[in-house]
């Protein structure tokens, strides 16, 4: 694949984890229909603006670049969120229409991690 076909799957997969990420906003907030939602599963509500402030620096860290040392934790930050959120859904008897949304947000993640490394090593090697 060509460099700019690597920046081009780096942005939208990154994008589309970002705004996964941002989502932990409504963690945040507490709709009661998430609070509805974490109680069926069993999980405790006061998790709820934890987990979503953790993904909502995840997403600033994999958006900005002056978070270079955040960056991969916050890749892997997401995906041992959304390995943890696929095992609690199957754990409650969920099928692949439940738990295939986490696994689509793992396998983004995954092509944006790969993509970056690809990107960092191809600017690495340019000579200026």
């Amino acid at each position: 694949m060509s460099n700019k076909g690597i920046t081009i799957v780096y942005w939208v997969t990154t994008i589309f984890v970002a705004f996964v990420g941002f989502a932990g906003i409504l963690n945040i907030l507490q709709l009661e229909s998430l609070v509805k939602v974490n109680r069926e599963l069993g999980l405790p509500q006061y998790l709820m603006p934890f987990l979503g402030t953790v993904k909502v620096l995840g997403a600033v860290a994999i958006l900005i670049p002056g978070f270079k040392k955040f960056h991969e934790a916050a890749y892997f930050g997401f995906i041992f969120y959304f390995i943890g959120a696929t095992y609690v859904l199957i754990a409650n008897g969920g099928g692949l229409d439940k738990y295939g949304v986490t696994i689509l947000i793992i396998v983004a993640t995954v092509i944006s991690y790969r993509t970056f490394l690809k990107r960092k090593m191809h600017n690495a090697t340019v000579q200026y």
